[in-house]
């Protein structure tokens, strides 16, 4: 007799678990029918950007030597941190003005943001003797060092950028930089 409560003790339990299980299934229903789901919207700043990226490409192709033209794509890559393809556009332009320093300036940080910081400061060196009052250079190369390690070689570029002009933005962004090196070594 206790084997045969024993199996009818087990049986009512399973049975039970079953049960339940199928009427939570049951209850379960889904908001929408299977394969109806619909994606999250594409943010709109990012169509923005596609269609503006279009329309560069498009406008580049028609003028393949327009050096602004060819900046501003540069500069859209670089700004939705594509740097490889902002290096690419960044060539091209060197290509057509090697003396470029804006663009200089900025394939020097895209070479720092993909890895390649000694290369990058190699380029932003050559940007300050190209011109040495490009201001953002000093600071990008002050900036590229100082991220890299290299936060002694770092400071004068960084006090090259202040002597320029302290109160502007750059000159403010050089100070901060230096002050965060100068509160970390001391």
């Amino acid at each position: 007799m206790p084997d045969l409560v024993k199996k009818l003790t087990v049986g009512a339990i399973v049975f039970l678990v079953v049960f339940v299980v199928l009427l939570t299934l049951k209850d379960r229903k889904s908001t929408q029918p299977t394969g109806q789901y619909s994606t999250p919207p594409v943010p709109a700043n990012l169509l923005t950007i596609d269609a503006k990226e279009r329309q560069l490409r498009e406008l580049v192709e028609r003028e393949p030597q327009n050096r602004d033209l060819l900046f501003q794509l540069g500069a859209l890559y670089f700004e939705s941190n594509r740097f490889q393809q902002a290096i690419d556009i960044y060539n091209r332009i060197l290509r057509i003005n090697e003396r470029d320093v804006d663009t200089l300036n900025d394939l020097g940080l895209a070479l720092h943001y993909t890895g390649k910081s000694k290369e990058g400061a190699d380029v932003l060196r050559k940007a300050t003797s190209y011109d040495p009052k490009h201001q953002r250079a000093w600071l990008s190369l002050g900036f590229v060092l100082a991220a890299s390690g290299r936060t002694e070689e770092a400071k004068g570029p960084l006090n090259k950028a202040i002597s320029l002009n302290p109160e502007n933005d750059v000159g403010k962004e050089a100070k901060r930089i230096l002050g965060l090196i100068t509160q970390r070594s001391g």
